[in-house]
């Protein structure tokens, strides 16, 4: 099962024939566009308002003009959909109140697109402006206001208890006791910062609404089928049985379609009052306020270790931002509670609410920023010490799980450091900063290490099998673009017996037995795991048919002589009614044993101090991920990550006018220009305590560290330590002042 199999959708994406949200072609479909708010923080005035909605209904084309003042009521989310999740718990168009720059104010329905989006463009209105907090100081620095609308609006700061909906990943941690400072005389207290990131996928997000009486169908890009059926009913006040969702491809994600958004709901409300299919695609401006996105970290970071180079203590304290409407935390020091030996140890979160959009999950939330810090902070202690780092991290390897006492299901990170250090060369890495240099410009050699959770939920998955001998798998998931119809594909037909060419595997609609969320580099595992069963099963089914089956030339054989391939397709069809069948997995249930990922990145950069341009030139990466069922794609999603992290660590940053807290400015990505020499290799030891594929997750893995072993890499090139992202020109041009000159 472990090939190198090209995508099975591939073809499809390459030629244009892939269709996603906004190419669907629904008879009889208008067009709707938002108009958004453009200040961070007061009321729309509702004279203004009706003015404005009054003036741009008569323009050319309108069909409705759906605001606060016209806008069916809409059902408040229940507790468990908004405790610990990034969905807004205040309707929307429910008031007149403005929370932050972008918030949803009106959709304008037209005949097709440009009259709606001329429309929406003369969509304007008068506010009443109230102050605004928009960062974390602003927040901590003044009085809370009270709670508004039965604290459907908050504000203030507060200390989140764990992530999400896993409570063992505790978001406040400590234990042991602070060690004696004369028995740990090396030590680094450094304060780090994080930038806003956008998730910026290349499909925008879309929707599609349309009623057939009480039933509604959407077509949206999402990753959460199962979950914005759920949310959408709650909002609507429906029963759940009552919505489709069909979402059969999604071009990239990164987090920013994780959830249901408030542009889904306006749809679907939009599409019911003119009794006509609504189409909705946000604009590339829209996405930035209107999806999500990384909020900004501030990181404060104490390690200390003995003579011996072992750490004694570790404290990891991070102030991060929310939505005043909206829960989320940036579980920056997740990694920290286990990832190193250390007695003693202190991590803390505090959230606190500003005027901005609802920040959400971006690919390795908490690991991609909380690893920036911890990874630097190690280089930099080591540095104090006068050890390798690569030395260093060895010394303080955590053998067992010291968050939880459980032993590791599989941990393989020390061959990690050994393999990837022997593939680059690290052995060969001057100590002292400023050593090497390249046709006139500074090189330095950098590393960190990678870690993010093996995790598994329950799904379910349903069998047909055709007239013609061929056996489609399907289930509630989602392709975003990762290859999980290929490689659910390959699960099959090496379970089954059956050849690719007889066996698919369908996805994207809520028809199907539902699958949780695609994101945190559970979906292999998780429905990896359903269709494995299915396959068992189906498997089990048909030798059954044909040993008992007195026409079959397998009559009274054993099951052990049934050769599957030999078998026709007819054979296969004659049992149709028999093969065709739904079936689920569990959670898997990691009771007695942690399941973590790891790897080691090993990069080489090239810094132009006179231009202050710095270049990813070489990266090495070693992955301990358990089975690899696809090589090929394993390799493409870790040089995504990698890549994903490149621009986290140089480019990426969202932007904004103080004054207004309108976005400015452009935002950069990393191109292929900007692409290094990868060399990328797994370690093959398989986790079946995870599945029973033994696979674990690895989208998102490959993006954690990666900032870190960019800035370690700088940091050995020009002797410069830079504790912000993203490293900018200016921090590369500043002039190089040695440490004795600082001191």
């Amino acid at each position: 099962m472990s090939e190198p199999v090209s995508r099975v959708e591939g073809r499809d994406k390459v030629t244009g024939r892939a269709r996603y949200t906004a190419d669907t072609a629904v008879p009889g479909l208008v067009h709707a566009v938002l108009a958004q708010t453009q200040i961070p923080h007061g009321h729309v005035i509702e004279s203004s308002l009706r003015h404005a909605a009054d003036r741009v209904s008569r323009a050319p084309g309108v069909l409705h003009v759906l605001t606060p003042l016209n806008c069916p009521a809409l059902q408040q989310l229940p507790r468990e959909l908004t405790f610990d999740l990034p969905l807004e718990r205040r309707p929307p168009l429910s008031d007149l109140t403005v929370q932050y720059v972008g918030q949803h104010l009106a959709v304008v329905v037209a005949d097709s697109l440009e009259n709606a989006t001329e429309a929406a463009s003369r969509f304007a209105v008068d506010y009443e402006v109230l102050p605004a907090q928009m960062t974390v100081r602003a927040v901590l620095e003044q009085p809370a206001a009270p709670d508004e609308k039965g604290g459907q609006i908050r504000h203030g700061s507060y200390l989140p208890d764990h992530f999400v909906k896993l409570e063992e990943e505790k978001l406040q941690d400590c234990r042991g006791e602070t060690p004696r400072r004369s028995s740990a005389p090396h030590r680094v207290d450094a304060h780090y910062t994080t930038a806003m990131n956008a998730h910026y996928p290349i499909e925008l997000s879309s929707t599609i609404a349309q009623w057939d009486g009480d039933r509604l169908t959407v077509h949206d890009s999402t990753r959460w089928i199962a979950g914005e059926q759920a949310t959408l009913a709650a909002y609507l006040g429906i029963p759940e049985d009552r919505i489709r969702i069909l979402s059969p491809l999604v071009g990239g994600a990164f987090g920013s379609k994780s959830f249901l958004w408030m542009h889904v709901v306006l749809c679907a409300v939009a599409s019911r009052a003119i009794g006509r299919p609504v189409k909705l695609v946000l604009t590339r401006d829209q996405m930035f306020t209107s999806t999500g996105h990384r909020p900004r970290t501030e990181q404060d970071v104490t390690l200390i270790a003995d003579r011996d180079g072992r750490i004694v203590s570790t404290e990891h304290h991070t102030l991060t931002e929310t939505s005043t409407v909206a829960h989320f935390c940036e579980p920056a020091g997740i990694s920290t509670r286990f990832l190193y030996t250390s007695p003693h140890l202190v991590v803390s979160h505090r959230a606190a609410r500003i005027h901005a959009p609802t920040p959400c999950f971006m690919r390795g939330p908490g690991e991609a920023p909380g690893l920036f810090a911890l990874e630097v902070a190690m280089d930099e202690l080591a540095e104090r010490i006068g050890i390798d780092p690569l030395e260093f991290r060895i010394r303080n390897h955590a053998d067992f799980d010291q968050a939880s006492g459980k032993p590791w299901s599989g941990k393989h990170l020390l061959q990690c450091y050994q393999l990837g250090a022997q593939r680059f060369g690290w052995h060969d890495r001057p100590a002292v900063p400023r050593a090497m240099r390249r046709r006139g410009v500074q090189v330095g050699w950098g590393m960190a290490t990678a870690t993010y959770p093996g995790r598994r939920m329950p799904a379910g998955c349903r069998v047909d099998t055709d007239s013609n001998g061929c056996v489609h798998f399907a289930s509630a998931t989602h392709e975003i673009g990762t290859g999980v119809r290929t490689v659910m594909t390959q699960v099959a037909a090496d379970v089954t017996g059956l050849a690719m060419d007889r066996v698919s595997f369908v996805s994207g609609d809520s028809s199907f037995p539902a699958a949780p969320y695609s994101g945190a580099s559970q979906t292999t595992a998780t429905v990896g795991s359903a269709v494995f069963a299915a396959a068992v099963e189906w498997k089990r089914r048909f030798i059954s048919a044909v040993t008992t089956d007195r026409g079959s030339r397998f009559y009274g054989a054993d099951a052990a002589a049934v050769g599957i391939t030999a078998l026709s397709p007819a054979a296969v069809a004659a049992y149709r009614d028999q093969l065709s069948f739904s079936t689920s997995s569990d959670d898997g249930a990691q009771e007695t044993t942690a399941v973590q990922s790891f790897g080691a990145h090993f990069c080489e950069v090239e810094v132009d101090e006179d231009i202050g341009r710095a270049s990813v030139t070489r990266w090495v990466a070693v992955m301990d991920c358990g089975r690899v069922l696809n090589p090929k794609l394993a390799r493409n999603q870790v040089m995504g990550g990698i890549t994903f992290g490149l621009g986290m660590a140089l480019m990426e940053h969202i932007p904004y006018d103080e004054a207004s807290a309108l976005p400015i400015g452009e935002y950069y990505l990393p191109t292929h220009a900007d692409r290094p020499e990868f060399d990328i290799s797994f370690l093959e030891h398989p986790d079946y305590a995870l599945d029973p594929i033994g696979v674990r997750g690895i989208g998102e893995i490959g993006t954690c560290g990666v900032p870190a072993a960019i800035a370690n890499a700088i940091h050995h090139a020009t002797g410069r330590r830079l504790r912000d992202l993203p490293i900018t020109l200016e921090d590369l041009m500043a002039p190089f002042e040695p440490p004795e000159a600082r001191s």
